[in-house]
């Protein structure tokens, strides 16, 4: 094997001379084997460093390009999930107004129940009362980049926007048939009260009134209805006509004008013997008796239309009230008010006596609707099972 080497050796390392001219001159330099063999070596070192700092430079530059590929799919996944929670963020922000506008529109039905309807009845659950805040760090799903990241989210499990609205939708559905079904309740009290106590015409009366323009007015303060469902609308609008219906109440001559132990009933409306001449007659009204002087009070806000004599009335009273009813009251022993005079439900009109066609101390107390006379005790008996 040796000799194999040094013949390979000498065979391409012979010495050689190199020759030199400069300047006229010829020089010579011998190149040794060993000379060769060495700078063949250099070069050929050299060679394989500079393959190898290529192919590192080149799979360094292979790397890179993969990184920066890497980075721009990155950019480009992270950029896609933010558009998708911006439209995520929008949604949100429109299903808030909408909750919104539900708790807003609850909020001004529960206070505008009449107070026939406890407002304990409708309970307000914690998350309604502050609805969901756009500020809320749970308003909208956070942008997850890493595993470390997701690890972390999934340990947590927070209560979702989606989780908390469709609650809040849940309970909003329940309240609003909760508030239905009180006002339908409420409603057809009155309307069978009215009915059976024959004051169907002067409920017609008053809604003729009411469709015509009354003094109002205020500032502009109104719901965004297309945020609002149709059904939640028909509810408010049944409200509307519940409180009308209030109003109408509070307009009646719903009580007996004297305090309850103040008097005792000595004679019914309707077919009687005349405590005079004892012959069958009619009483169109009623008669309260008590002690002399005791204070008679009006039943309802009213105008009045008389006062002073009246032929067998004695000294006598009618009042006017709204949806054609009008009270009259006779035997007084002395009047309090006068002709034209505005009178406020529970203002003393007169004091009670013996006037006129009277065998004692007594008050004689009629109800008319529309010029005819109607049983009091009817009206007050129906209108006091819907206080």
């Amino acid at each position: 094997m040796s000799v194999f080497i040094k013949s390979f050796y000498h065979k391409f390392f012979p010495t050689r001379q190199l020759l030199i001219r400069q300047n006229g001159e010829v020089k010579h330099v011998v190149l040794a084997s060993w000379f060769q063999l060495l700078v063949a070596l250099l070069i050929l070192v050299t060679f394989a460093w500079m393959s190898v700092s290529s192919f590192r430079v080149y799979m360094q530059t292979g790397k890179i390009s993969d990184i920066e590929q890497s980075r721009i799919d990155t950019q480009t996944l992270w950029q896609k999930k933010a558009d998708e929670q911006q439209r995520l963020h929008s949604k949100q922000l429109e299903q808030l107004a909408i909750l919104e506008q539900k708790q807003v529109l609850l909020q001004s039905m529960i206070e505008s129940l009449p107070a026939s309807i406890s407002k304990d009845s409708i309970k307000l659950d914690d998350e309604l009362e502050s609805p969901i805040s756009e500020d809320n760090n749970d308003f909208h799903e956070p942008l997850i980049g890493s595993e470390s990241e997701k690890k972390h989210a999934n340990l947590i499990t927070p209560i979702t926007f989606a989780a908390r609205s469709a609650n809040l939708e849940k309970q909003y559905e329940q309240d609003f048939a909760l508030l239905s079904h009180e006002i339908d309740k409420r409603h057809n009290v009155i309307l069978t009260m009215l009915k059976g106590a024959g004051l169907e015409s002067a409920l017609e009366q008053h809604l003729t009134l009411d469709t015509q323009k009354t003094a109002q007015g205020g500032p502009l303060d109104i719901f965004d209805e297309t945020k609002i469902p149709s059904n939640f609308l028909a509810i408010v609008d049944k409200l509307l006509v519940l409180n009308n219906l209030e109003n109408f109440l509070t307009e009646l001559p719903n009580t007996l004008p004297l305090a309850n132990s103040k008097y005792y009933v000595s004679s019914s409306f309707g077919l009687r013997k005349d405590p005079m001449n004892s012959h069958h007659a009619f009483h169109k009204g009623i008669d309260l008796a008590g002690w002399h002087k005791t204070e008679i009070f009006a039943p309802a806000d009213a105008v009045v239309l008389r006062a002073g004599r009246n032929g067998g009335y004695g000294n006598f009273i009618e009042l006017e009230h709204k949806n054609g009813l009008v009270t009259r009251f006779g035997h007084l022993n002395k009047i309090k008010v006068k002709k034209g005079q505005l009178i406020t439900k529970n203002d003393v009109i007169g004091l009670m006596g013996s006037t006129g066609r009277s065998t004692g101390t007594h008050l004689h107390y009629e109800v008319l609707l529309n010029g005819k006379q109607v049983n009091p005790l009817k009206i007050t008996k129906a209108l006091s099972r819907v206080r």
